[in-house]
């Protein structure tokens, strides 16, 4: 296997972050769309790149208690981007994308706080609020009153009153309906039957 030189790896990388650069610009011009293409090909040059391109040796991370120190600067570069198309679905309201390259983005960088809130985000209009409150509640305890955070608790609070009341409305409906069949039943009961003729009257009535 040909070892990466670091005249290769630098010229991809700077490629990428080219395109990285060109997508934030496009993403303050509100051009989403455009922007995500950017996104997507600075993507597509940096990762087949090596984050050690000289094969030196790297101290190895422990999965168990990583650290933001063992995270290499190409995934941190790979979460950055990840992050910023999160943001451009979340304009388009492509709310399950903005949850995958959200997650994508903290497989690359678990520290990114910013995709930790944009997941908040998907999850919060996707109405899976407990995993919305968990994420969020991680995020206040460095910032508790940041005012993007307090927005999202002020929506999680809008989102559980509609579906509380869409519960209550679904339960109304439900005793409505039972009611309604209950009254119809009884109506039934109380209907005077039609008293039969005498079998002697119905052989009268009958013959010639």
């Amino acid at each position: 296997m040909t070892t990466q030189s670091t005249s290769d790896y630098e010229a991809k990388h700077a490629s990428g972050m080219a395109h990285k650069d060109a997508g934030n610009q496009l993403f303050k011009d509100k051009e989403f769309v455009k922007a995500l293409r950017e996104y997507y090909h600075a993507l597509l040059h940096l990762r087949g790149l090596n984050a050690n391109p000289m094969d030196l040796s790297a101290t190895p991370r422990d999965p168990e208690k990583p650290t933001e120190e063992d995270v290499s600067d190409l995934d941190k570069d790979l979460s950055v981007i990840q992050t910023n198309m999160a943001a451009c679905h979340l304009n388009l309201e492509r709310i399950d994308r903005v949850v995958a390259c959200a997650d994508a983005a903290l497989k690359a960088n678990p520290f990114n706080k910013k995709a930790k809130f944009r997941l908040v985000q998907g999850y919060v209009r996707n109405r899976e609020i407990p995993k919305a409150e968990k994420l969020l509640d991680e995020l206040e305890k460095d910032s508790p009153r940041d005012a993007s955070f307090v927005a999202e608790r002020r929506l999680i609070a809008a989102k559980e009153k509609e579906a509380e009341k869409k519960q209550l409305k679904e339960m109304g409906g439900m005793f409505d309906r039972a009611n309604n069949k209950a009254a119809a039943a009884e109506k039934a009961n109380e209907e005077p039957k039609a008293e039969e003729e005498p079998a002697v009257i119905r052989k009268k009535n009958t013959s010639t």
